[in-house]
């Protein structure tokens, strides 16, 4: 699979990445991924990689990177990209709402039909 690196921790030598499948991110760590080069991978790197699952978690092994910094447009598009905004609607010309409240003391309670029976 290819992907591009979308955060990366070279100390830790830790990594997430988007999938071209537009699936699940998947996690690429030191523990799951013995072979990694040595210059560690940085944010827009595309990488080419094998994908497996573990608990329901991709994770990531034999990767090696097919260009440096070629998805830095990526993460800059997915750090702008925010959650689209409710539609304002404009209810000055609407008729006038009057809310419906329920007086709790005009409203008999019900009596389940276990309990007339015992006091009856």
């Amino acid at each position: 699979m290819i992907g591009v690196i979308l955060w990366s921790d070279p100390a830790a030598e830790k990594a997430v990445i988007w999938c071209e499948d537009h699936g699940d991110l998947a996690f690429l760590s030191r523990a799951e991924c013995k072979v990694l080069p040595d210059a560690f991978f940085d944010v827009g790197d595309m990488v080419e990689f094998d994908v497996f699952a573990e608990r329901n978690v991709r994770k990531v092994n034999r990767v090696s990177r097919l260009a440096q910094s070629f998805g830095r447009s990526l993460t800059g598009h997915l750090e702008q990209t925010r959650k689209p905004q409710r539609a304002r609607v404009d209810v000055s010309d609407s008729a006038e709402i009057i809310p419906f409240r329920l007086n709790p003391s005009a409203r008999p309670i019900p009596v389940p039909v276990a309990d007339q029976r015992r006091r009856g």
